[in-house]
């Protein structure tokens, strides 16, 4: 029995550092893994598709809406043209700042999907910009994403009370993340 791809959900706001964290781990990543990356939303940061193909990582954008919601047919085929074509160990989605991880995890455990896709445990990349910021950090759809994430994520430096206030109030873990591959340790991927 081929074993199952693991599925990274990586969640936060635009502005939180989604693509900067999936990109440092593709810096990382064991030179025999195939990954693919599916994006909900341009932000701040590209991706460089062509670097990253070279090192057996595709990348996807899925423009159109929430994933779940009025792009979930387009990210069903997206995903699954990624699947057919590449063969992954590893899918990282990256869904829109407001994306809905419940509705997106529950696609992904459905009939077709969860025989051959084990879901790790959901990130939210928090920021002390958005923490300190009552627009977001009061925001319906900011906390909904706290909410319905496995474990919060912060940089080390400025916003980390905040965050392990915000981890407390929600009973989530929080990692502080240091920038460099000893990020990994959480994804258990080893080097």
């Amino acid at each position: 029995m081929q074993q199952k791809m693991i599925c990274h959900l990586i969640s936060g706001f635009l502005g939180a550092g989604k693509t900067h964290f999936i990109l440092q781990l593709a810096k990382h990543k064991p030179i025999a893994q195939r990954w693919v990356i599916l994006v909900n939303e341009v932000g701040h940061l590209d991706y460089p598709v062509d670097q990253l193909k070279a090192h057996n990582i595709a990348v996807k954008t899925v423009l159109g809406g929430c994933l779940c919601c009025t792009a979930g047919l387009p990210f069903r085929v997206a995903l699954n043209d990624m699947i057919k074509h590449n063969k992954p160990d590893r899918i990282f989605i990256e869904p829109a700042g407001a994306g809905h991880l419940d509705n997106i995890k529950t696609l992904l455990q459905g009939q077709f999907y969860q025989p051959i896709i084990s879901i790790a445990p959901t990130q939210c990349i928090l920021n002390a910009v958005h923490l300190s910021d009552l627009t977001f950090s009061n925001h319906e759809s900011y906390l909904q994403l706290i909410e319905q994430s496995d474990t919060l994520l912060i940089y080390a430096g400025e916003g980390i009370e905040q965050a392990k206030k915000m981890a407390e109030q929600y009973a989530k873990p929080l990692t502080i993340l240091q920038g460099n591959k000893h990020d990994f340790a959480y994804l258990n991927i080893s080097h």
